[in-house]
């Protein structure tokens, strides 16, 4: 997959998805005893679109924030933390 087909790929909104042209999320396997490099390219090789999987009877899209100095672990313990209601 190039960077211009993973780029056009992002920009799909959701309500443009079709389910057939999706993987299904519990079909992907990862074996995490290989490099976080080797398990990226495993992935890809493994998905039709790395932004937008079937999970169950959901069409799950995935983004990511541009221009944040937050980390995923930043906003995983801000995620916690409300559901925890300690926020």
């Amino acid at each position: 997959m190039t960077l211009e087909e993973l780029s056009e790929l992002k920009k799909i909104p959701i309500m443009e998805l079709k389910r057939e042209q999706l993987s299904n999320a519990d079909e992907i396997a990862i074996d995490l005893s290989k490099s976080p490099a080797q398990r990226v390219q495993s992935f890809l090789e493994q998905v039709k679109n790395p932004f937008a999987q079937n999970v169950g009877k959901y069409v799950l899209q995935i983004g990511y924030m541009d221009e944040t100095e937050e980390t995923l672990n930043d906003r995983m313990i801000l995620l916690a933390k409300k559901q925890a209601n300690i926020l």
